[in-house]
């Protein structure tokens, strides 16, 4: 295919493009005990100039959230030459104009809410920008994508959404079940987005979305996040060419204005921990409901544990020249790499 505007492809260079870019990555889980200041110290080096963490406890909870977040900030507080936190326009921009790499939060579950909606205006304050409805099953939300009755949002959970709207926390899709995000999208007066889901029509796991869902969220002004998982990729190496064959997908199914980077934190964590965080998740929630280690079968909840099976930060600059080299413009480029995202933050109150 070929998205070309502006500037000719052939006349610059990745390092070119990134030494003036705004580069987003949408999810990064730093979930205790897995934290890891060095992690953020590759994303920094490779380019990236933005990065939403999930910070909380799992199972998530409002109490745990926070301190999760209190904890994080002071482990990193050694590190302000370079590393600042911020979930504003003016917040993200004062960072990068400073060299810094900007953190902002989200949250992967609405348990943290649990039926106290005024929580969302706390959150708020802390910095949380966006919030997954349901983490794969269900809740008192919504469904998950791995609940096979697939039902749509709850009375509470269409309050929430409302309530989301109004507080200025982004609807986030990613994990939701098929009907509920699709009701959401429906729903919402803001954008929606997906912060890290792939394509399913070129990778039949229940982590991804429907040809559906990514019109929809186009359709709301929101922006899918491409994920970097290998399982949700299709290719167990997670190499960058399947990378960019999601991103082309939906860039040639809605346009490239609401394709995005949300690749997820399994690029960077060691093999060990990996591995032990799923376990953990399996035992105290059931969130992969079916095995997380049976691959290559990729139709299922399966995702490998294997740390090369994730797509890195240090990938970045091949994505680029893979973009460049398939006819994408500069402009193009540097809205898949943040100025999308950045476009959905605007549209939301800014403190």
């Amino acid at each position: 295919m070929s998205i070309t505007k502006g500037r000719a492809v052939d006349s610059i260079t990745a390092a070119e493009i990134l030494s003036s870019a705004d580069v987003w990555d949408m999810t990064l889980p730093l979930v205790p005990p897995y934290w890891d200041i060095e992690v953020l110290v590759r994303y920094r080096r490779a380019g990236y100039t933005f990065v939403s963490a999930t910070l909380q406890d799992w199972p998530p909870t409002y109490t745990g959230m926070l301190e999760s977040i209190r904890r994080f900030k002071e482990l990193a507080a050694p590190t302000t030459d370079w590393l600042t936190f911020g979930s504003s326009l003016a917040e993200i921009d004062r960072g990068r104009r400073e060299g810094k790499l900007v953190v902002g939060l989200n949250s992967q579950e609405t348990l943290p809410v649990g039926e106290d909606l005024s929580r969302l205006e706390a959150l708020f304050a802390l910095g949380v920008r966006h919030m997954v409805l349901a983490y794969n099953v269900r809740n008192i939300v919504a469904d998950g994508c791995a609940e096979v009755a697939n039902a749509g949002l709850s009375n509470f959970g269409r309050r929430l959404v409302r309530e989301m709207n109004r507080v200025g926390i982004i609807v986030d899709g990613s994990h939701t079940g098929r009907r509920s995000s699709l009701e959401a999208m429906e729903l919402s007066e803001r954008p929606v987005i997906f912060s890290h889901s792939n394509a399913y029509a070129v990778c039949a796991h229940i982590r991804n979305i429907y040809d559906d869902q990514i019109r929809a969220c186009a359709a709301s002004g929101g922006v899918i996040g491409v994920v970097g998982v290998g399982a949700f990729l299709g290719d167990a190496e997670a190499r960058t060419e399947s990378m960019f064959r999601h991103i082309d997908y939906i860039a040639t199914l809605v346009g490239p204005r609401y394709v995005g980077l949300g690749t997820d934190y399994v690029n960077v964590l060691p093999v060990k921990d990996h591995a032990a965080l799923w376990k953990r998740y399996e035992a105290t929630q059931k969130t992969w409901p079916a095995s997380i280690d049976a691959w290559p079968d990729p139709t299922g909840t399966q995702i490998t544990v294997e740390e090369s099976y994730c797509f890195k930060p240090e990938q970045l600059v091949a994505l680029i020249d893979m973009m460049l080299a398939h006819g994408y413009s500069v402009d193009v480029i540097k809205g898949i790499l943040g100025e999308n995202f950045r476009r959905v933050y605007a549209s939301t109150p800014q403190p």
